[in-house]
């Protein structure tokens, strides 16, 4: 299992990283321009539970099966989802930090640092058949298997991993972000 996992991650590193690289860049973008916004961002404290677990993950979920719906149009869906939503998370996040260091890195922060780069790897699996297109096309290095079936395995197995991150990201959130 390890084995296969590792040259997934292997074999996708060029999606990863551009995944990455555009969520991250759509983030840093919003919340560079969140100053010039106005903010309805508010802290209000969370009740703890499955109801609150459930809805995040569901929530969170639904954002990453947005962003993966770019491998059925070979990454072209997976950059405008980061366009709208990493400008809308990171202007979020501008004004999330206005309300105040300390609120923001208790309450943010302990999810963030798994979610954020969750979502991230959920755009990398949109960008899977783009990048495997873009390759070909350019003439890049080949691998024995180098299918586009074997690529829209790797982009599930991809969608899979950030999903079972933001189960966990859904936890903190719930239990350790929302005191």
């Amino acid at each position: 299992m390890t084995t296969f996992f590792g040259s997934v991650l292997a074999r996708q590193r060029p999606a990863l990283i551009s995944g990455q690289l555009v969520w991250l860049l759509c983030l840093a973008i919003g919340v560079w321009l969140s100053g010039d916004i106005p903010s309805a961002v508010r802290a209000e404290p969370k009740s703890p539970g499955s109801g609150l677990f459930l809805g995040i993950l569901a929530n969170n979920a639904g954002v990453a099966a947005l962003a993966f719906t770019g491998i059925v149009t070979f990454g072209l869906s997976a950059v405008a989802f980061s366009l709208i939503s990493g400008l809308g998370v990171g202007i979020f996040i501008g004004h999330a930090y206005s309300l105040g260091a300390g609120k923001f890195w208790s309450a943010f922060l302990p999810h963030a640092v798994i979610e954020l780069p969750a979502l991230g790897v959920s755009v990398a699996a949109g960008l899977v058949t783009g990048v495997a297109a873009a390759r070909r096309m350019l003439g890049g290095r080949r691998t024995g298997d180098d299918s586009m079936s074997r690529h829209l395995i790797d982009a599930a197995v991809l969608f899979g991993l950030s999903l079972a991150m933001l189960v966990v990201a859904a936890g903190v959130e719930t239990w350790i972000s929302s005191r």
